[in-house]
């Protein structure tokens, strides 16, 4: 009987040892499921910041493509709305000339009436004459700079054309209280280059200084200069006394659509530049020490382009 019941004992131990031998395995089991879970969870939490990350960057990236395709929406409205615009002056520019033209003939009639007769009404009707016949010379101008068509490569006196366009933006400057002063170096050769695109580097740059100067009491003076850089080469020059380049525009000022003007479109110093580099020069521009800015460029002389016009073809 007592050996019975040994036997009971040591069975119902080996049954709990194996009892415990199996919760422990068993628990063992989970606990390295439960890290395999942990592990792949926090791969798949990686995975999701990821791409989270990702469609954060996806959407700002979209939103940036949207406002630049935006903004050249709107570029490009402005150069159509300035195309446009172009045409119109064209157009009021011929029609302002038929009455010019009506004035300055009236006038001269009235100076073979009175010939020999009323000095003081003769030197009346000489300032109509004059001043129509600068007004007329304006409009040619101007309808001259607006005139579609191609390049053409002629001979061109640079310090003429800077006294023509001078004249053209004198309006403009006495407006804005400043004034514009030439220094043209008398031994400046002839160049060959396209003179309507060459006044519109001239207009473009004399605008921008005239522009820097805005709103600066004290700044009024804008020099336009003419040298000779070396042998072959005219330097022409257009320096203000404006508020100067910030430094961290001054290597984005000639790229396409920079620009620092609230109503600005970014188009005029990128094309000016290609307009002089097709000249074979180059436009640059720099900080004055005192202040202001001066932006320049250079043109070879007719010979000089003449050679080089040989040389490639």
């Amino acid at each position: 009987m007592k050996q019975k019941k040994k036997k009971i004992i040591k069975h119902k131990q080996s049954a709990s040892t194996g009892e415990r031998v199996r919760l422990e395995g068993l628990v063992s089991d989970l606990s390295e499921t439960r890290d395999h879970l942990e592990h792949d969870l926090r791969q798949q939490t990686g995975v999701i910041k990821i791409k989270n990350a990702q469609l954060r960057r996806g959407k700002s990236k979209q939103k940036l493509a949207d406002a630049e395709i935006a903004q050249q929406r709107e570029q490009l409205l402005h150069v159509t709305r300035v195309g446009e615009l172009a045409e119109f002056v064209s157009s009021w520019a011929h029609e302002i000339s038929q009455p010019l033209t009506a004035i300055l003939s009236y006038a001269q009639a009235a100076q073979r009436m009175l010939k020999d007769r009323e000095p003081q009404v003769q030197e009346i009707l000489q300032y109509i004459v004059n001043d129509n016949q600068r007004a007329a010379e304006v409009l040619r101008r101007l309808r001259s700079l607006l005139k579609k068509g191609k390049p053409t490569f002629d001979s061109v006196d640079i310090n003429a054309l800077i006294d023509e366009t001078v004249l053209l933006i004198t309006t403009d400057a006495t407006v804005r209280n400043k004034v514009i002063r030439t220094q043209l170096a008398k031994d400046v050769p002839q160049i060959q280059g396209d003179r309507i695109q060459l006044q519109q580097v001239l207009l473009n740059l004399i605008s921008n200084s005239l522009e820097a100067m805005e709103g600066m009491n004290d700044a009024r003076e804008l020099l336009v200069r003419t040298t000779r850089k070396g042998l072959n080469t005219i330097l022409i020059e257009v320096k203000d006394s404006g508020c100067g380049i910030p430094e961290q525009n001054m290597s984005k000022l000639f790229t396409h659509f920079f620009t620092s003007k609230p109503d600005g479109l970014g188009m005029g110093l990128s094309i000016s530049r290609s307009i002089v580099e097709a000249h074979g020069g180059h436009l640059d521009a720099k900080n004055n020490s005192d202040r202001g800015a001066t932006f320049y460029f250079t043109i070879p002389d007719i010979f000089s382009r003449a050679g080089v016009k040989a040389s490639h073809e």
